[in-house]
């Protein structure tokens, strides 16, 4: 009931429906108060701290790439300096090399989605970062194209709700959607080039102090197959399961087998005549027309 609500009752209630009204609004109060407590209690159990010894952010906004960057990547000119900045940022530890100037191209082109969609700092700061992990993590753990997207999109996801402690709501749903797209016609399409560039490749050089005893023996050459070697593929045991009749075959051959059974003598010789008159009728078309082809070549002679 409604403060009001509870004034106007007092008001005109006896003083026996006032004490119950009274008890009843000191109770009401006293609960909502317990299940603030308890509420707060809860909240501040399931809130974990990281550790000392972590070094990672339970979010990654301006965790990489600080406001104050942001700045002064807009103030740069050249794409290389901008370049340059963002490698410093998030830290690039790698030899100067193709690896380099590949993690400097994904963050750059990172970095220009963010500028393309008009995104603010935090946003921007906060993508950065979540592609940096995700190469870091299918590094590392050498994760397959499906593992390494269901990283980054519960990474995505713990940034576009508002639920503290386990998530933030940094990014919208349009926001959520266009980078889905983008990450999956960008970094996901071309995965298995980054993992081929980042992954550790071992050479292997090996020498024969002794080269005499060390040689390996040559192979020997194959030998020829002559035509008596070849055999029926239906002979051999090994093949014989590719040959064996199917069920339905052998259901049509019973039958066949029990029609000829139930048929009469005259039947038979019905079937017999049937067959020979077809047989004839076949061998005089073909006669027939032998001797048109005759008739023609010679036509076309005189």
């Amino acid at each position: 009931m409604p403060p009001d609500n509870v004034a106007h009752a007092m008001s005109n209630a006896s003083d026996t429906d006032r004490g119950l009204l009274t008890a009843w609004t000191a109770q009401r109060s006293s609960l909502k108060k317990s299940v603030a407590e308890a509420g707060l209690k809860l909240y501040t159990a399931n809130l974990k701290a990281p550790s000392s010894g972590s070094k990672k952010s339970i979010f990654l906004y301006f965790t990489d790439v600080l406001e104050e960057d942001l700045e002064r990547a807009a103030s740069l000119k050249t794409k290389g300096d901008v370049k340059r900045l963002l490698q410093e940022c998030m830290k690039v530890d790698e030899e100067p090399g193709f690896r380099t100037e590949i993690l400097a191209d994904m963050h750059y082109h990172n970095y220009a989605f963010c500028l393309s969609r008009d995104f603010p700092p935090a946003k921007t700061s906060t993508l950065l970062s979540i592609m940096k992990v995700v190469l870091d993590e299918a590094q590392s753990r050498r994760l397959t194209v499906e593992d390494a997207f269901g990283v980054f999109k519960e990474l995505l996801l713990k940034h576009s709700v508002e639920r503290p402690p386990w998530s933030v709501a940094i990014f919208s749903f349009s926001d959520v959607q266009v980078i889905m797209d983008h990450m999956h016609n960008s970094f996901f399409r071309h995965y298995r080039l980054y993992m081929y560039a980042f992954r550790t490749h071992c050479s292997f050089s090996f020498r024969l102090d002794d080269a005499a005893v060390g040689i390996a023996p040559m192979l020997p050459r194959p030998l020829v197959l002559k035509p008596a070697d070849q055999v029926e593929a239906k002979e051999q045991k090994e093949l014989a399961e590719l040959f064996r009749p199917s069920e339905a075959e052998l259901a049509e051959a019973e039958a066949r087998r029990l029609r000829e059974q139930n048929q009469t003598p005259e039947d038979r010789a019905a079937l017999i005549k049937r067959k020979v008159d077809e047989g004839v009728k076949k061998l005089v078309e073909n006669f027939e027309g032998k001797l048109k082809e005759q008739d023609e070549r010679y036509k076309d002679k005189v």
